[in-house]
């Protein structure tokens, strides 16, 4: 079966990760913090054509279908709403502790737009 092209466009393809070791690194060495709630980010602008994102989860959040329950709900997310952001940034996403209340999918819209309006405001 082949994905109509309005599927693709709101795909998470493989060139949104954020991936290599010397990108992570230096997003998280110069990047600027965000605050959204339970998430946060550091982000750091780039010239590629498109924006990258990496969702971080600690081991200590809880146990791994917990913890691939907050990344799949991010995506998710991220998935939705990353067509919004006018400027390409690298972004990593991640959970500084345990959070209080568990993640659900409005609140990770609402997060995720948060973040995608800051990202908007900065230069």
């Amino acid at each position: 079966m082949v994905a109509s092209p309005k599927a693709k466009a709101q795909g998470y393809p493989r060139s949104a990760r954020l991936s290599g070791r010397s990108a992570i690194r230096a997003v998280f060495s110069t990047g600027r913090h965000h605050r959204l709630g339970i998430l946060h980010a550091k982000s750091l602008p780039t010239n590629l054509g498109d924006a990258r994102f990496l969702i971080s989860v600690k081991k200590s959040i809880g146990t791994a279908p917990a913890r691939n329950r907050i990344k799949r709900l991010v995506r998710e997310a991220l998935r939705r709403h990353r067509h919004l952001l006018r400027r390409p940034h690298d972004v990593c996403l991640f959970l500084p502790g345990a959070p209080r209340q568990a993640l659900t999918l409005d609140r990770a819209n609402a997060e995720i737009l948060k973040l995608l309006e800051q990202l908007d405001a900065t230069r």
